[in-house]
């Protein structure tokens, strides 16, 4: 196993001008300027644990401390196979917050994310990896078909799995003057609704700093080379989630497609109101 989750040797797979004396140097200045190197540390200080243990060590040391709003409905959890959707503020912490909370009631549930982080490795017994898509793309790419029939097959086995419906990070919407995830994938939605089993919706309450989100008009790539400093700048705040309450599979029969019930999803997580109030992680006990 790696001990790094980006080293040298990959980002001389991507250019030549990271190659040689003077591109390794580039590099680790590079690595440094993202703050890759942070992410690394954190990874190696908890490379001997998995799944939802790795998560957690790697919260901690990041010192970030979630809260959960209505906690107590994470109990009507099914025993077989169920899936949360959830808005996609972070992209990457959110996916570790949701690894720490679900898969320590459920060590079998499984979350689909893109390939950039599925290269942390001490998780990828809780990840299906696809192709991350454009802001310009609305569905997946061919090549993340097999993660698609991977995720329902581990569904159909009776097991539970997680999903961030837009495939993206979210992004600030010149149009409507709010944060928000960019329309939800039909191939996502297609696959939640063919499935037939209860859904749990969760919302992340929180977003990134405003400065990612200006990195973003400007270009979406240019902005994702932000993400690693837009984890570490969390360090000492308590992002909060809510937890929805469970649709069951009776429920779901009222939409006649996925694209009318992806619509019914989306507006459930994102017009759940507020908690009252928030348990923190560390003091919840259904765990």
């Amino acid at each position: 196993m790696k001990t790094n989750v980006v080293d040298i040797k990959d980002l001389e797979s991507l250019s030549w001008i990271f190659r040689g004396k003077t591109g390794n140097r580039f590099a680790e200045f590079i690595m440094r300027m993202l703050a890759i190197d942070k992410v690394n540390r954190v990874y190696q200080n908890s490379i001997n644990y998995t799944g939802a243990e790795f998560a957690s060590r790697l919260l901690n040391d990041i010192g970030v401390h979630y809260v959960i709003g209505n906690a107590g409905r994470l109990k009507q959890l099914p025993e077989g196979a169920f899936i949360t959707v959830s808005n996609h503020p972070y992209g990457g912490l959110d996916g570790i917050i949701l690894i720490d909370l679900i898969a320590a009631i459920r060590p079998d549930y499984r979350f689909m994310v893109n390939k950039l982080i599925s290269l942390v490795q001490t998780m990828e017994s809780n990840f299906i990896s696809v192709t991350p898509t454009t802001n310009k793309k609305r569905g997946i790419d061919a090549g993340s078909i097999h993660g698609i029939r991977e995720t329902l097959e581990h569904i159909r086995k009776g097991h539970p799995a997680g999903f961030f419906p837009s495939g993206a990070v979210s992004d600030f919407r010149l149009r409507d003057f709010r944060i928000s995830d960019r329309q939800w994938q039909t191939s996502i939605l297609h696959l939640i609704h063919s499935a037939e089993v209860p859904v749990l919706p969760i919302r992340f309450f929180d977003t990134n700093s405003p400065f990612f989100y200006f990195l973003g008009l400007i270009n979406w790539r240019i902005r994702s080379l932000r993400l690693p400093s837009e984890v570490f700048n969390k360090r000492g705040k308590s992002p909060r989630l809510g937890i929805g309450n469970l649709l069951s599979v009776r429920e779901q029969e009222q939409f006649k497609d996925a694209n009318e019930f992806g619509s019914f999803l989306r507006k459930t997580v994102y017009d759940m109101p507020l908690p009252d109030s928030f348990t923190p992680r560390s003091q919840l006990k259904i765990i």
